[in-house]
């Protein structure tokens, strides 16, 4: 069973992505989708070890050549943001979803996109006003969560 881990307080300078324990370097894109109806897609697309760019199935397949770095907030920063966590076999029957270290109950569906811009060739001011550059694609960030409450309504709520 893999252990998935997104901390953050909803916006990009301020998440952190987690497998299995460790800081994930260099992901690019992250999308979520399951509910109760059986969806169950995991993508994470990173920048590997080798330069090289992978999209991969998080609960499934083995994220080869993937980059780590130390933790990037301190335990006094971490308390002041969210931390959602997926642990699973691919199977939604075996997946258990937690906020905060709390299991949660309930839940309907997830729905996660996170998605870096585009990083200029290059690097820095002069990338932007000459030579060869990209131009940055949008930074998306939604993250919610559907609970079914005990009268059946359906509430949703931002995971950050």
């Amino acid at each position: 069973m893999a252990e998935f881990s997104i901390e953050g307080n909803g916006r990009l300078e301020k998440t952190a992505i987690y497998y299995n324990g460790d800081q994930l370097d260099g992901v690019r894109e992250i999308f979520l989708n399951l509910d109760e109806n059986g969806a169950f897609d995991a993508i994470i697309m990173y920048i590997g070890t080798d330069e090289k760019s992978y999209t991969k199935n998080i609960f499934v397949d083995y994220l080869e050549n993937v980059r780590t770095e130390p933790p990037g907030f301190s335990e006094e920063e971490a308390r002041s943001l969210s931390l959602f966590t997926i642990v699973s076999d691919g199977e939604l029957a075996q997946t258990t979803i937690l906020r905060n270290n709390e299991e949660q109950n309930g839940v309907v569906s997830v729905y996660v996109h996170i998605k870096a811009p585009s990083v200029p060739q290059g690097g820095g001011l002069r990338a932007f006003f000459g030579g060869q550059k990209e131009i940055p694609e949008h930074t998306e960030f939604k993250a919610e969560i559907v609970y079914r409450e005990d009268n059946g309504d359906l509430t949703t709520e931002g995971l950050f």
